[in-house]
C-alpha cells in the first residue's frame, strides 16, 4: 500500500471516531435537554408564599428611600438632644469638641458630621 493511501485510511479511521464522538455528544445534549424540558413542566418551587410574620417594621430612613445608613446623630437621641442643645450656641468645631468630651469614642461624631447633619435638619 502507498503512502498516499495508508494516509487517506488513516483519515477515514480518524473521521469515524470524530462522527462517533459527535454522536455521543449529541445523544448526551438531548438527554440533557429533555431533563430540562421535564425540570421545567413541574415548575420551580417556590418555598415562600406569604412573608414571615415575625418582620420587624422599615425604618424610617429605608422608609424615605434614603441611601447609605442613617447618620449617628440620627440614631443616637442621646447625642441629637446634647447636639441640639448646643448648636446654636457653638461653632462646628466648640461642638465637635464637648462631643467628645461627652461621649465614648464609638458615639463620638466630627464637626463635618454635625454640620452634614445640621445642613439636613434645620428646616
Amino acid at each position: 500500500m502507498s503512502r498516499a493511501l495508508s494516509q487517506i485510511v488513516a483519515l477515514r479511521a480518524a473521521l469515524r471516531e470524530v462522527r462517533r464522538l459527535l454522536d455521543n455528544a449529541s445523544a448526551e445534549l438531548d438527554r440533557l435537554q429533555g431533563t430540562l424540558r421535564a425540570e421545567l413542566e413541574e415548575g420551580v418551587p417556590t418555598p415562600l408564599q406569604t412573608p414571615p410574620e415575625d418582620l420587624p417594621e422599615p425604618s424610617a430612613h429605608r422608609r424615605a428611600h434614603r441611601p447609605g445608613r442613617p447618620p449617628k446623630i440620627d440614631t443616637d437621641p442621646e447625642l441629637r438632644a446634647f447636639i441640639r442643645a448646643r448648636i446654636d450656641r457653638m461653632t462646628f468645631i466648640d461642638l465637635a469638641e464637648e462631643v467628645a468630651k461627652a461621649f465614648p469614642p464609638e458615639r463620638r461624631v466630627g464637626k463635618s458630621a454635625i454640620h452634614s447633619w445640621w445642613q439636613n435638619n434645620r428646616r
